[in-house]
């Protein structure tokens, strides 16, 4: 047995007119249409629901009990779907029920906190993903999240809304023990001749990077120690294994094990990742763009000033903070 068809919403609209109306001609009016359609239209209500809604040849126009029954209910019908519109443009307009956000695993210890701070206002409901690039990647294209903070833009994908946040420059760190051991001034080639280095696993992207770096700079270095996580990475600069390569947001994440640890600015700050914001295209209305200004002030704001205590060459300008791609 087939379902039943759903009234018209149109058709509820011009019946409630109809109903508070004292006839057709008069509805017709209020309405902007021919008295033809508003008749059609009612017919078509009564054959499809099977029953009498008003009473024919009456003056003023009279419902049936039917006709009561259904002016009633659609009246509150239509009322919800004018408040449904309203919470719609509002999301579309301030926020969201439920967001679902990936961020790479620096960006989350560096900005997860703030950035729910500054995000709670217009999303009512915040899920935060972390972890390393791939694996989000195929979270977001799954669906399972619905932004993405990477160092991917994802360009062979289309239907995506791009926007580039910050370069996040290279760094050099050093144990203060072993780099007092070294002759001036201090280089990365005098760091790659004389010790050993800590680098970031070349499965990751950030370990990958590394390598390309080195390449650019004609550099062979003696990676002893590999390891993904930034943490542990740091903890052996500081207790003099080696030396390593970082990015700024990378550091931020560990200022707590700088106090020993000498970081120095990499080649100018020629070399750099650069971090975006990955949406689906129209489905989170102006959200993207709001969390994407939300990760750019807080870059600017507080982890820049924790920054500059470390590496007092760094400038906002270094880390070129742009908008959609």
């Amino acid at each position: 047995m087939s379902e039943p068809r759903l009234l018209d919403t149109h058709m509820l609209h011009t019946f409630v007119v109809i109903a508070e109306s004292p006839s057709l001609t008069d509805a017709a009016r209020r309405l902007g249409v021919t008295q033809s359609a508003v008749s059609q239209c009612l017919k078509q209500l009564e054959d499809q629901l099977g029953t009498a809604l008003v009473v024919r040849r009456s003056r003023p126009l009279h419902l049936t009990a039917a006709g009561n029954a259904l002016k009633q209910n659609a009246e509150g019908i239509l009322g919800e779907l004018r408040r449904l519109s309203a919470r719609v443009r509002g999301a579309a307009d301030q926020g969201l029920v439920h967001c679902r956000l990936g961020l790479i695993t620096s960006c989350s210890e560096v900005f997860g906190s703030k950035l729910i701070a500054r995000l709670s206002p217009f999303i009512e409901q915040l899920t935060l993903r972390s972890g390393l690039t791939p694996p989000l990647m195929q979270a977001f294209l799954d669906r399972e999240i619905d932004i993405l903070v990477s160092n991917d833009p994802l360009t062979g994908v289309d239907g995506l809304e791009r926007f580039e946040l910050f370069r996040d420059p290279m760094l050099l760190a050093v144990s203060a023990r072993d780099l007092g051991g070294l002759p001036a001034p201090v280089s990365v080639e005098s760091l790659a001749r004389a010790l050993p280095m800590i680098k970031y696993g070349r499965h990751t992207h950030i370990g990958a990077y590394s390598e390309v770096v080195l390449r650019r700079m004609g550099m062979q270095a003696n990676v002893r120690y590999e390891t993904d996580d930034t943490h542990t990475l740091m903890n052996f600069v500081h207790d003099g294994h080696g030396w390593a390569i970082l990015s700024a947001l990378c550091l931020a994440q560990v200022l707590y094990l700088t106090e020993d640890v000498r970081v120095m600015e990499l080649d100018r700050s020629r070399h750099a990742r650069t971090l975006y914001l990955l949406a689906r295209e129209g489905e989170m209305g102006s959200i993207p763009q709001q969390v994407a200004s939300a990760i750019r002030g807080i870059l600017q704001g507080p982890v820049f000033e924790g920054l500059v205590q470390r590496a007092p060459w760094l400038t906002v300008d270094v880390f070129g903070a742009a908008g959609e791609v």
